[in-house]
C-alpha cells in the first residue's frame, strides 16, 4: 500500500503532461482580426497659437467694469417705524438676526468700533440701539 500512492503520483503527472509546455499557436493559426479592432491613428493636431499680449488687453479694456458694492447709510441712523424692506434697501444686510419670538427679530449690524442693533416686530423697526465696542 505504501509503495501505490507515490505510484499513482507519477502515473497522474505523465497523464497530464508533466507540467511541460503547450505548443504554442502561430498568428496565422489564429483567427484573423475584424478591421474595426485594429488601431486607428488620430490626426496630427497642430499646436494652439497663442494671441498676442496687446490684443489680450484691448479685449479686456473693452469688457464690462466689474460692479461696485452698493454705499449703504450708516445703520445708527435707521430711524424707528419704517419697514424692514426699507431698511435692507437704505442700509443694507444685517450682520446677524435672532428670533427673539413670534414676529419678533433683533439684528445686529457689525460695524468699525460700534454695534448696532435692530428690533423688528411684525415687519416694521421699533427700536435701535448702538453700543461702542472699541474694536
Amino acid at each position: 500500500m505504501k509503495g501505490t500512492i507515490p505510484i499513482l503520483a507519477a502515473l497522474l503527472l505523465l497523464a497530464s503532461g508533466c507540467g511541460l509546455d503547450q505548443p504554442k499557436h502561430t498568428a496565422a493559426e489564429e483567427e484573423p482580426r475584424h478591421p474595426s479592432n485594429e488601431m486607428n491613428r488620430l490626426p496630427k493636431e497642430e499646436p494652439k497659437r497663442h494671441e498676442p499680449s496687446k490684443l489680450v488687453a484691448a479685449k479686456r479694456a473693452l469688457a464690462k467694469p466689474p460692479r461696485r458694492a452698493p454705499a449703504f447709510e450708516d445703520p445708527k441712523q435707521i430711524p424707528a417705524g419704517i419697514e424692514y424692506g426699507e431698511m435692507l434697501r437704505r442700509f443694507g444686510p444685517p450682520t446677524m438676526g435672532i428670533n427673539d419670538g413670534p414676529g419678533r427679530i433683533t439684528y445686529a449690524y457689525s460695524k468699525v468700533k460700534t454695534q448696532v442693533q435692530v428690533e423688528v416686530e411684525n415687519g416694521k423697526v421699533i427700536s435701535v440701539g448702538a453700543i461702542e465696542t472699541g474694536f
